[in-house]
């Protein structure tokens, strides 16, 4: 009996040990376009808008994300210098929503075979995200619907793309986030709406 338990533990700690192996990486999708805040013209006074955001997975909401995309929402505003959040939005609104557009079944079959293999297959899963942006500010609505981007990740023992930054998945959802909310600030900047 003590055998069979020693051999089980062995087990255990080998595919603990193996499993440690497994990592995942993330780059931003280099196929669309790069926006950055020198893209974005600040204005000497920030509008004052009181920011919703909402985050869906194939159009259904999942309000535990909400607080992550409101944070990240909130940064990049700031630092764009366009627009300033409050809590009251004296000058209005703006409403940023986040929709991950993803295949749920094929995201579970890689990750299976990944770990089954203990890292050794490799998968790559594309999570394609939209992004609606409305800004209702001294009468008028600005409107910037079906932004689109995407993040790759890697999970297993693989190598990105040459010249593909390496990233946690959190900051490269970060900066997926930043570059789809700037350019919905930049285009409305370009089309005279904001």
């Amino acid at each position: 009996m003590h055998r069979v338990h020693s051999l089980m533990l062995a087990v255990v700690v080998i595919g603990l040990t193996f499993s440690g192996c497994i990592s995942a990486k993330s780059m931003v999708d280099p196929g669309f376009p790069k926006v950055t805040y020198d893209d974005v013209k600040k204005r000497a006074e920030p509008l004052r808008l009181k920011l919703a955001v909402e985050f869906q997975r194939n159009g259904e909401h999942i309000p535990k994300v909400d607080s992550t995309i409101q944070d990240q929402a909130d940064r990049v505003l700031r630092a764009s210098g366009v627009i300033t959040p409050t809590v009251d939005g004296p000058d209005g609104d703006i409403r940023i929503v986040m929709n991950n557009v993803a295949d749920k079944g094929t995201a579970v079959a890689k990750g299976i075979g990944t770990g089954l293999t203990l890292g050794l297959a490799t998968s790559t899963v594309t999570d394609a995200y939209e992004m609606d942006v409305t800004v209702n500010s001294n009468g008028k609505t600005a409107e910037k619907r079906g932004i689109r981007h995407a993040l790759h990740t890697t999970v297993g023992n693989s190598m990105l793309p040459e010249g593909a930054e390496a990233l946690p998945p959190s900051t490269a959802f970060g900066r997926v986030f930043e570059q789809m909310l700037l350019q919905a600030l930049r285009d409305m900047q370009n089309n005279g709406e904001l």
